[in-house]
């Protein structure tokens, strides 16, 4: 993107895909570009709301009567606001803007009283760098009645927990999947995806419920011993499933690791000293993390008074705006996007995908947000590594007719 700024030949070949997948692939894991929370507008619609954290603004920036409930692989979830005999859920690409509606739920909301939603990419071997336009899932997991009516009564013996999972490529809903009640799943705590599971936190002991996406089997992990209110799923460093528990000023990562006997264990990792604590005064009333196998990600922090974000490697703690601190849900949404600009790649091999050969050492100047458009403060920075890591066609022509004019006159 700031290429473009140098030349035009530069601006091709940063909008082609060959440099784009080569760019991901050397950052790993995306940029935070926003969230997208739920709230109220002025006429009292609920809405689900996406607030930049950068410069990257979506084509709509509200939508009215829906409301988020996941986000992963490029995609957020999202479900009606109105209550009916069906419940209806969306898929949004922000970065498109393509809003696609699913067909309506084989289960009705009084039936499935408790549930978790979860939205994720379903393409073979895809590295989940770049998911815009493959085929997704969504899965819904919950607590359900086994009556024609819904049980008030958490302990009823009637209570079974069930999933259904949507498939776009099919464009419809599969069977309901049962299982024996394992508890409530916690709204405040999204699921986490390690490698082909899903992870929810329940209110029942042993804590922690996983959903094999290929079995579609449930079974239960204990909690860490040391994980209270204010704690959260998510990858742990090295790959696995991990847990992160917040204090006022640091946090603590867990990672699962599997002894001889096949049983589950928690061990403590690394301790995140904030470089900013929670501010005083300030309630927890959320948590969340959106963490990659790196050890990189990014916490957000609820309170009464406001909403914080913390990245994982830093420790760097800043305050989110646009954002009230009493929304019910908060979702990070983390994605690579490159502007569309208006001008055409520079050919590409169509047997191999491949831009013209780039300094390796580009691609490794340039930070993640800068296709994301994050980098605008480091414009000058950025062309000035290029043009210094390559000369330009366009300059090395000049430089050649200059070079013959002068040789002319003498």
């Amino acid at each position: 993107m700031r290429a473009a700024v140098a030349c035009k030949p530069w601006c091709r070949l940063v909008c082609g895909p060959g440099f784009r997948r080569r760019f991901r692939e050397h950052h790993g894991s995306p940029p935070l570009l926003g969230v997208v929370s739920n709230c109220m507008n002025e006429d009292g619609a609920k809405l689900a709301r996406f607030v930049p954290t950068g410069s990257f603004r979506p084509r709509r920036a509200e939508l009215i009567n829906w409301l988020a409930i996941d986000s992963r692989h490029g995609r957020v979830l999202l479900r009606s606001s109105f209550s009916g005999d069906h419940f209806n859920v969306a898929v949004w690409d922000p970065i498109t803007d393509e809003l696609l509606e699913l067909p309506a739920t084989p289960w009705m909301p009084q039936i499935m009283h408790n549930y978790k939603g979860a939205v994720l990419c379903a393409a073979d071997g895809c590295d989940h760098l770049d998911c815009h336009g493959k085929p997704f899932l969504v899965v819904f997991v919950g607590a359900a009645s086994q009556c024609s009516k819904m049980s008030l009564s958490l302990h009823d013996p009637k209570l079974m927990m069930s999933s259904y999972v949507y498939s776009s490529e099919a464009n419809a809903w599969s069977g309901s999947a049962h299982h024996g009640y394992l508890g409530n799943l916690l709204q405040s705590v999204r699921s986490t995806l390690v490698e082909n599971a899903l992870y929810f936190v329940v209110n029942k002991s042993p804590g922690i419920l996983k959903y094999n996406l290929g079995t579609r089997k449930m079974t239960t992990i204990r909690r860490p011993p040391m994980s209270n209110a204010h704690s959260a799923l998510m990858i742990a460093e090295g790959g696995g499933l991990g847990c992160a528990a917040l204090t006022w000023s640091k946090i603590c990562l867990w990672s699962a690791e599997v002894g001889l006997d096949r049983d589950i264990r928690w061990v403590l990792g690394r301790t995140i000293e904030l470089t900013r604590p929670v501010p005083a005064g300030h309630s927890i009333c959320g948590f969340d993390v959106a963490a990659f196998a790196d050890g990189s990600g990014i916490v957000h922090v609820e309170t009464n008074q406001g909403s914080f974000i913390a990245n994982l490697k830093s420790g760097e703690f800043s305050e989110v705006r646009g954002v009230n601190g009493t929304l019910d849900i908060f979702v990070p949404y983390m994605s690579f996007y490159t502007p569309a600009l208006q001008v055409a790649p520079i050919d590409e091999d169509p047997r191999a995908g491949e831009s013209p050969a780039l300094s390796s050492e580009v691609i490794k100047n340039l930070a993640p947000e800068a296709l994301s458009d994050e980098g605008l403060p480091r414009k000058k920075k950025l062309v000035e590594a290029i043009g210094q890591s390559k000369a330009t066609r366009e300059d090395k022509d000049a430089k050649e007719k200059a070079n013959k004019s002068n040789s002319k006159q003498q």
